[in-house]
């Protein structure tokens, strides 16, 4: 098996792309990344990472090599979860307040990992706005809150960040399921079922179409993620959300992300975020570790 720190850093740097970035991130000098990567590839004859002029990807050898990887270091996490359960938390609370789609879709699975190590802590869940979100946390309410965009809520600090980037979402059965990427033009070709104007997500889509010099013309608009997503489920067209939007949905076989072409499509950060100053207790710890766990596993 790989040494477990070139596993993090070969997984780093296929996360942001750049072994500068991931450098930056790990606190550890580029070079000497770009030295065990050079030395690991040298070692098995082949590339890993394709250089760029500003960027790295992965080749397809280092693709399956990544998969190989982030299967190591999620097994890793969870023994090292277990491990830390021996030592026995046997009560206490958590509460988190997150957005609609994020209570409905990650936290499920959040929850059934961190319920068979601590059986006794009780998880509450909450779905709220973003102005109950921010009001909550400021008291005290929440000990943690989970969602896009919510970085720079005052009074708060940021425990945990993912770079999250809408993508097509069909059925299934759906003509545009095959494919491993689409562009906005592909798209267009379909009935489009997109997040009303009081969402994020219609900004976000609109700038993308204008900038691809697509005609934005959804057919559907609505600000109930559940309806868009049951449209799309009975391949009634395309909507756009986050791979963990629809987490339960892939898992089912309900639902494919497609990842769009044009660049135009900006990233949403997820955050887990918690009161400035505020003391973290095991509880409140252990639960923010299965939240990052998943991220990665679902990211």
């Amino acid at each position: 098996m790989l040494h477990a720190r070139l596993l993090r850093y070969i997984d780093e740097v296929a996360r942001r792309g750049s072994i500068r970035k991931a450098a930056s991130h790990l606190n550890v000098a580029s070079t000497a990344i770009n030295r065990q990567i050079i030395a690991y590839e040298e070692e098995i004859g082949t590339q890993i990472f394709e250089r760029l002029p500003r960027q790295v990807r992965p080749t397809a050898a280092g693709e399956i090599l990544l998969r190989h990887i982030r299967a190591t270091l999620k097994e890793h996490d969870r023994a090292r979860a277990e491990i830390a359960a021996l030592q026995g938390l046997q009560s206490g609370s958590v509460t988190i307040a997150t957005f609609e789609n994020l209570a409905a879709n990650l936290l499920p699975q959040v929850s059934r990992s961190f319920r068979r190590i601590h059986p006794r802590i009780q998880v509450q869940v909450f779905s709220v706005f973003r102005r109950q979100l921010q009001a909550g946390l400021a008291t005290g309410e929440w000990d943690l809150a989970l969602g896009y965009n919510i970085s720079d809520v005052p009074g708060s600090t940021v425990l945990y960040q993912f770079e999250t980037r809408l993508g097509a979402v069909v059925s299934t059965q759906h003509p545009l399921a095959s494919r491993s990427e689409v562009r906005l033009s592909d798209c267009a070709l379909h009935p489009i079922i997109v997040g009303n104007e009081t969402m994020t997500i219609y900004g976000i889509m609109h700038d993308a179409f204008a900038q691809a010099n697509v005609p934005f013309r959804p057919q559907v608009a609505s600000n109930s993620v559940a309806f868009m997503k049951s449209l799309a489920r009975q391949a009634e067209g395309v909507t756009f959300m986050t791979k963990v939007d629809i987490a339960e949905e892939i898992g089912r076989g309900e639902l494919v992300y497609i990842p769009i072409r044009d660049k135009g499509v900006r990233t949403q950060p997820l955050s887990l975020i918690y009161r400035k100053n505020a003391t973290l207790g095991s509880a409140v710890s252990r639960l923010a570790e299965q939240i990052r766990i998943e991220l990665e596993l679902t990211l």
